[in-house]
């Protein structure tokens, strides 16, 4: 296949078109980080008999929050790409939410723990083979 000028004008309109939305996506997300300190703040000085899963629910969606800014960051830093090990945590840290928050079956809890189980040995196993490039 040829690559012509037209190609790489299309190409180069979709990569403008997916970091701009990249920009808005992680403005979005500061702007309801900073929502949700202020309403924690509110609910937690308000009642302070809450159950604590709220405070757990709260935090772990603050890491969560962290961890897709990290990503868009990520993707900037490494030349509009992203990174596959920062997906998996993505996902090792919403499957340990899932447990701690939502306990309410066994069975469940044993799935989300498969779950990291087989994220954990998918992150290993890709580190693994870049150490044997190297």
């Amino acid at each position: 296949m040829k690559i012509t000028k037209y190609n790489i004008n299309i190409s180069r309109l979709l990569q403008f078109i997916l970091n701009f939305s990249l920009v808005i996506l992680a403005i979005l997300v500061v702007f309801f980080l900073a929502s949700k300190t202020y309403l924690s703040t509110l609910l937690f000085s308000i009642n302070l008999a809450q159950p604590y899963y709220y405070l757990l629910e709260a935090i772990f969606t603050y890491i969560l929050f962290f961890e897709f800014i990290a990503l868009v960051i990520k993707y900037f830093l490494s030349n509009n790409h992203f990174p596959l090990c920062y997906f998996i945590y993505i996902g090792i840290t919403t499957c340990m939410c899932l447990i701690i928050i939502v306990h309410k079956s066994a069975i469940n809890a044993i799935v989300y723990g498969g779950a990291i189980l087989l994220l954990v040995l998918t992150l290993y196993f890709t580190y693994t083979e870049k150490i044997k490039h190297k």
